[in-house]
């Protein structure tokens, strides 16, 4: 008899049959991928570092001149070293590097990454194959990490040329490679890999810059960054902790934190709708329900009619869910492991087991709980569909006569949704989820597209345009500031004689050791100094910009970190000499994570070795773009790199806005299709309990175009109202979710929305979406016979 009963139940509604078996497909399919993602992502950035060796501290010298002194110091010094290993690199400026095209060389595109030479085979700091696997190159050969071939336009088996000092060597390009050291953009150092024998043969070149990288593995991490601090090492020119590795990898989580999210919030809505569903069709076969009660049915008899069929829906759900959730799973880490080896996904199959079994468990306790009511409810009153006729209080949310000029149509689907708010809150809750979701990549993008991000990363947004690396193929990379203010000059006078007017501002940085009575910071600082005009772009949360010679301004980081305020003296290490100097100020910005120093810009810095220097700003009069007159001065001057401050951002935050952009439109058109799905079931479930109702309209007159209009109307009313209420959660998730994301890397940064976006173009979409679904599903009503008015109680 149940076999009877579910067969011909499952016939009879099938359209609500299907949606509800997709609903929990989807639901199974995003909880049980989103679920086994949330286990891998979160030990993702732990996993590659230990994959790949990156030691708890490395630090950079120039050249060997300190090495034994250093590892003197490591031996017999230095506190709770495990162990330690070191590596040699060769520094490279863009002029040493190459693209051969069809027997021609073009420029190497280092996007304003520091490029260093290594030999494979390293202890520390593994690089691998994009599948994750070792990997061995032959003398003539290059590996490089795949932005920097895409960035090139390289493939496997194209040429490149390396050249350090008279020493020039072809190399074809073998390997695509994941470094976890040195292939993030915002690390700024990128390697080129080669064979042992090709870079000795680099090495022993008199003009090869020689860089030695130390590895070192200690429990105490910050405890050794202070104590090397203390040290008076000459040659360090950075220091870089495991924990700051792992912080540099945080805008990569940004693309599975939002798929996590947008799983999450499809699961929710997928329950939504299944508890609806369920209570719904309990209360449309009140009237069956009725006859088996008065024909002596016990309550878990009758219920266990309603457990069956949603046995056999949710359990055929889950089983396609479950089978479609592994690739899901594995196309959704593929998809934020650009830059970083993963485990497996598919090795955590038994959660996406789990995860179908708790769907199950879930649902039907649902149905279970849902069909309580069943308990208290008379036969009598089950076959009057559950109600007893009377009512104690007006039901009207508004009055037609007080809406002359308002249609029927108009009026029947805003006087409904008023009426029966409970009704619809699963599809306001729904809507409202689906807006949210969709502001979120919209409000990252235009953040990161926003002028007060580019200064975040001490970039003046008004610069007609930006250069980096100027230096000579004959000169190596500029170490001191004498070099710099000379190439600066040198690259005016180069645009003077074609006719570009233009003043430049060179950004030199430099990794100092700032203490204050006496007590080092927790490492050493990068501070940046502006040479040439433009000084005044620079944003200060409190007090004022460094303008005397003994005048400096730190990160908010900075002073909190050491308890260090505005009107502080600290005594910073320049040189050979240590110079007192006051804190006027201070801010927040990208720099070094947001540990970063701003230097007065008329102290002389002419004896510190600079780590590196940052983009230069190019000043002039122009009526182009930052794009095109990028475009133009790379054609007339395609040595140096020049770039737009929009590119800037873009390769210091890992290209993520570009990843964003591309989801953008697959994820409306998700949204857009779920919320269709939802709406189609909803207005199906809505004309089935209004069919007497809607009888009763035809028997007075009312013509089909006319109650589909309210049917419509109605919907777009729920529709409005989900919008509106979106607002207020669209603002907290930037204030809750997005702010704190960017403020990872260092720094609060103001979220940008654009309205016409946010609040137009975007939710008109769906909207869209929503009103076709429902034309769909109101055909229904053409029928509906006016015999149907039998069922109106």
């Amino acid at each position: 008899m149940l076999y009877r009963i579910l067969k011909k139940d499952l016939l009879r509604r099938k359209g609500v049959n299907v949606i509800l078996f997709l609903f929990i497909t989807i639901a199974t399919i995003f909880l049980a991928s989103s679920v086994n993602n949330i286990l891998v992502v979160s030990s993702a950035i732990s996993y590659y570092m230990e994959f790949s060796g990156v030691p708890d501290v490395n630090f950079i010298l120039k050249g060997d001149t300190e090495k034994e002194k250093t590892e003197e110091w490591l031996d017999d010094g230095a506190k709770d070293v495990k162990e330690y290993g070191d590596s040699s690199m060769i520094a490279l400026n863009d002029q040493n590097m190459k693209i051969i095209k069809n027997g021609k060389k073009k420029e190497y595109a280092a996007a304003g990454t520091s490029v260093y030479l290594a030999a494979a085979g390293m202890e520390y700091c593994k690089v691998f194959d994009l599948d994750g696997k070792p990997f061995s190159l032959k003398k003539g050969e290059a590996a490089l990490t795949r932005d920097a071939m895409e960035r090139n336009h390289l493939e496997s088996g194209d040429k490149i040329s390396i050249s350090v000092g008279k020493t020039e060597r072809k190399l074809t390009v073998s390997e695509q490679i994941k470094d976890a050291a040195f292939g993030s953009d915002m690390v700024g150092m990128n390697r080129i890999i080669v064979s042992e024998e090709d870079y000795e043969t680099f090495l022993k070149d008199e003009n090869a810059e020689n860089i030695r990288m130390f590895c070192v593995m200690t429990d105490k991490a910050a405890e050794f960054v202070r104590d090397q601090n203390n040290q008076d090492f000459t040659t360090v020119l950075s220091t870089v902790s495991k924990s700051m590795y792992k912080m540099i990898y945080s805008f990569d989580m940004i693309m599975a934190a939002l798929l996590i999210l947008v799983g999450i919030c499809l699961i929710l809505i997928a329950l939504l709708v299944l508890r609806f569903t369920l209570v719904f069709t309990m209360e449309e076969e009140y009237r069956e329900i009725g006859i088996m009660k008065a024909v002596g049915f016990r309550n878990f008899a009758v219920k266990k009619v309603y457990l069956l069929k949603y046995l056999v829906l949710v359990t055929a759900g889950t089983v396609v869910g479950f089978a479609a959730s592994i690739p899901v799973s594995r196309a959704m880490v593929a998809s934020v492991s650009r830059n970083m080896i993963m485990e497996d996904s598919g090795s955590n199959l038994w959660v996406n087991f789990i995860c179908s079994g708790c769907i199950v468990l879930l649902v039907m306790l649902f149905c279970y709980t849902s069909t309580g009511k069943l308990d208290k409810i008379s036969a009598i009153s089950a076959i009057r569909s559950g109600k007893t006729g009377e009512r104690f209080k007006r039901r009207a949310g508004i009055r037609l006569n007080r809406r002359g000029k308002m249609s029927v149509p108009m009026f029947l689907g805003l006087n409904d949704m008023l009426t029966h708010m409970r009704r619809y809150l699963v599809l306001m809750i729904t809507f409202c989820i689906s807006f949210v979701l969709i502001t979120i990549p919209l409000n990252t993008i235009n953040t990161m597209r926003s002028r007060e991000m580019v200064v975040k990363f001490a970039l003046d947004p008004d610069s007609a345009v930006y250069v980096r690396r100027i230096e000579k193929a004959s000169e190596g990379n500029y170490r001191y500031k004498d070099d710099l203010l000379a190439g600066m000059q040198r690259v005016e006078q180069e645009m003077k004689a074609k006719g570009y007017d233009a003043e430049l501002t060179g950004i030199p940085f430099y990794f100092l050791k700032i203490s204050k009575d006496g007590v080092v910071s927790d490492q050493k600082l990068l501070v940046l100094q502006n040479l040439g005009k433009n000084n005044d772009y620079l944003h200060y949360d409190k007090g004022e910009a460094p303008r005397l010679e003994n005048e400096i301004a730190l990160s908010e980081t900075v002073l909190k970190q050491n308890k260090w305020n505005i009107g502080d003296w600290v005594d910073v290490n320049i040189g050979s000499k240590e110079k007192r100097l006051l804190i006027t100020g201070t801010y927040s910005d990208y720099m070094q994570m947001g540990q970063s120093g701003r230097m007065n810009p008329v102290i002389d810095m002419k004896e510190e070795m600079m780590a590196d220097y940052w983009n230069i700003l190019v000043d002039m009069k122009t009526d182009k773009t930052q794009k095109e007159l990028a475009a133009d001065l790379k054609k007339d001057f395609p040595q140096y790199e020049w770039d737009d401050a929009q590119s800037l951002v873009d390769q210091n935050v890992g290209g993520i806005q570009d990843s964003l952009a591309k989801l953008l439109l697959p994820m409306t058109g998700l949204l857009c299709a779920i919320i269709m799905l939802i709406t189609a079931l909803m207005e199906k479930l809505f004309i089935v309990r209004e069919k007497g109702e809607i009888a009763m309209m035809k028997s007075v007159g009312f013509r089909n175009r006319s109650i589909r209009r309210w049917q419509i109307l109605r919907m777009v009313w729920v529709v409005l109202v989900s919008m509106i209420a979106a607002v207020p959660l669209s603002l907290l998730s930037n204030r809750f979710m997005l702010r704190p994301i960017f403020a990872i890397m260092g720094a609060d940064v103001e979220i940008q929305v654009v309205p016409w976006q946010v609040y137009g173009v975007y939710p008109g979409i769906l909207m869209v979406g929503i009103i076709a679904a429902t034309i769909f599903a109101t055909g229904k009503v053409k029928q509906i016979h006016i015999r149907e008015m039998n069922n109106i109680e």
